[in-house]
């Protein structure tokens, strides 16, 4: 695979995460790495870009079982 197929794919899934977040629908790490067909670890890496680059604070709620924005 190319690295701009690559880029594209990360592209893509950092984009439908953001809609899941948006949506409060993510569900726990393990279950979005399964969602995204990535390691539990991938999503620990993209939560933190997006926190990094975001103008809005990322967060995990218990309650809603969901990354969140506040």
């Amino acid at each position: 695979m190319s690295k701009a197929m690559g880029g594209l794919k990360y592209f893509e899934r950092t984009k439908y995460l953001l809609e899941l977040i948006e949506k409060e629908r993510t569900g726990r790490p393990r279950e979005l790495a399964h969602k995204l067909n990535v390691s539990e670890r991938t999503i620990y890496r993209i939560i933190e870009e997006l926190r990094i680059h975001s103008t809005n604070e990322i967060t995990f709620s218990e309650e809603k079982k969901s990354y969140i924005f506040k």
